[in-house]
């Protein structure tokens, strides 16, 4: 089991996960792509950006409640809304896709989810004067998304970072209650709990 906590440089770690991975699923795609997902897997694992969750809100009440707001913003703020949502849904759903299936709101409900807010964002960029390679990269985000899940469900698997069914259960209490002792278990899972409290979704 690999301790993230001691990794000391987790963009290299996650790099050479996430290469492994693409190379043994024959995804094709380019080198923007895979440093989206290091990036993307680094600051989660370490939840140094805030899940796009709503307060009271769990699984699919979350996200479409995410969406409808998400869709109600200004366009700045869309954007990093729907990119936020398609972050989250992706992460979700590759790291913790045996949670998912034994949850009413399965990996289905977050794939289509995550795969309309990456689909959206390359909409946005293409009407950008500076959004084209933003364009293609959130297009190819959302026409692979499933390739992306298990690219990252992978990585998940040979991290022993998955262990146990009760892990995003747990991840979600935490984030409605911040009990210590959740976040205790979290760490032994190799989760450090640290939801920023200047990142408010309203």
């Amino acid at each position: 089991m690999v301790d993230l906590l001691q990794v000391q440089n987790h963009i290299e770690y996650f790099k050479e996960m996430v290469e492994s991975a693409i190379e043994n699923q024959r995804i094709d795609t380019d080198e923007t792509i895979e440093f989206y997902i290091v990036n993307l897997l680094s600051e989660f694992i370490r939840t140094d950006k805030a899940y796009p969750v709503e307060e009271g809100g769990r699984g699919e009440e979350a996200l479409a409640t995410m969406l409808t707001r998400t869709l109600q913003s200004d366009y700045n703020d869309r954007i990093k809304r729907f990119k936020q949502l398609g972050d989250f849904s992706l992460f979700i759903s590759g790291f913790f896709s045996d949670s998912l299936n034994r949850k009413l709101v399965d990996i289905d409900y977050y794939i289509l989810i995550g795969g309309i807010a990456y689909n959206t964002l390359s909409q946005m960029m293409r009407n950008n004067e500076q959004g084209e390679l933003f364009c293609d990269l959130f297009n190819e985000l959302a026409e692979k998304f499933q390739l992306f899940v298990d690219v990252i469900a992978e990585v998940s698997e040979r991290s022993s970072i998955k262990s146990d069914k009760d892990i995003l259960r747990l991840y979600e209490r935490w984030l409605r209650t911040k009990s210590d002792r959740d976040a205790e278990l979290l760490r032994k899972k190799n989760i450090i709990p640290n939801y920023p409290e200047n990142i408010i979704l309203q």
